[in-house]
């Protein structure tokens, strides 16, 4: 693709609705009614458990182990936005110092999910000083928030060209386009 959309991190405390929004997201613009969108068909999720139970299995929780695991996933969602796809990242990445090491990886928009009362001694959590967008989920319903969500999505829609048309049939060593 000419443009690429971007790496869109959600990050914030566990249980702050990072998972809900994105999947959320993601099927708002698998509806029928969107097939008309750019970003249709073309969302990935990256989430947190799901990336733990896959590519980050042999890691653990101390802070380390979370960095390793949040370069893991910045660089595989890094890899999926240069395919063409809008990724976005369900992943806690909870330490300033580990996002700023992102940062170069896959150059992510940080939202912030703000929700109060997650923080304890088995879940540090380090809010961003300056996310890109701020989704408060102390004040909203989840039905605002995936509507924030949405709308915040919506402005990368401008940012891309048409995608490339698939090859859709070989024949002998010269593949066809059509």
């Amino acid at each position: 693709m000419k443009n690429r959309f971007p790496v869109v991190w959600l990050t914030g405390n566990s249980g702050a609705g990072k998972t809900t929004l994105a999947f959320a997201a993601r099927d708002y613009f698998n509806e029928d009614s969107n097939m008309d969108s750019p970003l249709a068909r073309r969302i990935v999720i990256l989430d947190g458990d799901e990336m733990r139970n896959s590519v980050s299995v042999d890691e653990g929780f101390s802070p380390e182990d979370r960095r390793r695991h949040n370069l893991r996933v910045a660089r595989l969602a890094n890899l999926m936005s240069a395919h063409g796809f809008l990724v976005i990242v369900a992943v806690i990445a909870p330490f300033e110092k580990v996002r700023n090491e992102l940062q170069p990886i896959c150059d992510p928009r940080w939202v912030h999910i703000k929700r109060d009362g997650l923080n304890g001694a088995d879940r540090p959590y380090e809010p961003p000083t300056k996310p890109d967008f701020v989704i408060d989920n102390n004040v909203l319903s989840i039905e605002e928030g995936i509507n924030q969500m949405i709308s915040y999505l919506r402005a990368f829609e401008i940012c891309t060209g048409e995608p490339k048309r698939m090859p859709i049939k070989k024949e002998g060593t010269v593949i066809k386009v059509g």
